[in-house]
């Protein structure tokens, strides 16, 4: 059992009380247009190998971009506009493309990957998770990302609901034993 690498276990582990794996995640960068004179791409790959191995497609500030397979990451790039060419870019069906190798020693890579989540809350079952980032630094050494909060913490709906449900329950106990001494 020790010769199994850590990863390769976690990969049949369930996800713990009250989460679940059946969800899609999409991510995208809120703050773009702060950088007009940029092209940023996003390059996806596995988690477990650390090689991205998709293309680098052009993220757009209203899209938010699939991170789809078992464990995948992403990983963001940033590039002078003025170093790219028209021929430089393809359409595709996942939308525009680098394809010129040569152009990929001059992007600008960012200092951390972004991570497809394991599991999220129940209450998240089926749905798309937009996971929403910005750009802190922009410069030569790197691209530097933080994740923009959500507006209600998923700790805050674990602690919501059972609340609710325990007041519901108490308000039909406390009526049902007003009946039974009205009798």
């Amino acid at each position: 059992m020790s010769l199994l690498t850590h990863s390769l276990i976690l990969a049949d582990v369930a996800p713990g009380a009250g989460y679940t794996r059946n969800f899609s995640t999409c991510f995208k960068i809120s703050n773009l247009n702060k950088y007009p004179n940029y092209l940023f791409f996003a390059r996806t790959g596995s988690e477990i190998s650390l090689t991205p191995t998709g293309a680098y497609v052009q993220m757009q500030p209203d899209r938010c971009l699939p991170l789809a397979g078992y464990r995948v990451v992403a990983n963001i790039t940033a590039i002078e506009k003025n170093k790219v060419k028209p021929s430089d870019l393809k359409t595709t069906s996942s939308g525009r493309t680098l394809q010129n190798s040569k152009l990929q020693k001059t992007l600008i890579k960012s200092t951390q990957s972004i991570q497809q989540p394991h599991s999220v809350p129940i209450i998240n079952e089926g749905k798309q998770i937009e996971t929403i980032y910005k750009i802190q630094s922009l410069d030569r050494q790197g691209l530097k990302l933080a994740p923009v909060s959500s507006s209600a913490p998923p700790m805050l709906n674990l602690l919501i609901f059972p609340a609710i449900g325990i007041a519901i329950l108490g308000w039909v106990l406390w009526q049902r034993n007003r009946k039974i001494i009205e009798q």
